[in-house]
């Protein structure tokens, strides 16, 4: 529980990782499948109610395996669809909670700390995020690649997980997106935005935050995993 409600977990696990090349979530870091390392940052945190994964049909009963069999994680795992949304719709679907954490199964390094501080902000404001400021200059291209303006860096911030909704605002989204067989590359906070019309508050994330995607988002995610080791020494 957090401040009187019950918090549930989604932990979205059912892309393909095309991207990557393999199946990015049963890559080791320290000892650990970046799977079970990013479970266990919601597992770990005594607020949170229940935590739901969801998963592919094809590794379903490989990832029950990890979590469950020999991590012995309170978890429940859950069939995904083809899109994000669909996924989480259907995570969404297998919780009870009145507050609820979206978080992408590939962002090993989401601590209490940052899980608690975007809780507080969704539940004061109904819908919130972890985003760092850019420090990059972000192009805005058309289809054929060439540049249609630029986004304002004092206003440009970069989205990370988790992300927190009041139940009811995920539920309507959704629905919204199904209804609409809604195919644009986005997060739940753009969903929520869109369909609901509420504001997503952005608290700040931190740098170590990251979202594997290519081998050389691994790489960093080793040299994170080191320090954090040395620091626990």
């Amino acid at each position: 529980m957090f401040k009187s409600h019950k918090v549930s977990a989604i932990v979205t696990s059912a892309g393909k990782g095309l991207r990557f090349g393999s199946n990015k979530l049963l890559v080791t870091i320290d000892g650990m499948t970046v799977l079970e390392k990013t479970v266990r940052c919601f597992t770990a945190v005594p607020e949170i109610d229940e935590v739901v994964v969801t998963v592919s049909p094809e590794n379903h009963d490989e990832y029950h395996d990890i979590l469950v069999t020999r991590a012995g994680l309170d978890v429940r795992l859950v069939l995904g669809g083809a899109e994000r949304h669909l996924s989480a719709k259907n995570g969404l679907d297998a919780t009870s909670g009145d507050i609820v954490l979206v978080h992408d199964g590939v962002r090993p390094f989401a601590t209490p700390d940052l899980i608690r501080r975007v809780l507080e902000a969704g539940v004061e404001h109904s819908a919130a995020m972890l985003g760092l400021p850019s420090t990059v200059q972000v192009k805005l291209v058309d289809d054929d690649e060439f540049i249609t303006g630029s986004l304002d860096r004092a206003h440009s911030w970069l989205g990370q997980t988790p992300q927190v909704f009041r139940r009811e605002l995920l539920e309507h989204a959704y629905s919204s997106a199904i209804r609409d067989d809604y195919q644009r590359v986005s997060d739940d906070a753009d969903l929520v935005a869109e369909y609901t019309g509420t504001r997503v508050k952005i608290v700040r994330g931190h740098v170590d935050n990251i979202k594997i995607t290519t081998p050389q988002d691994l790489s960093l995610a080793e040299m994170i995993a080191e320090a954090r080791d040395h620091a626990d020494a």
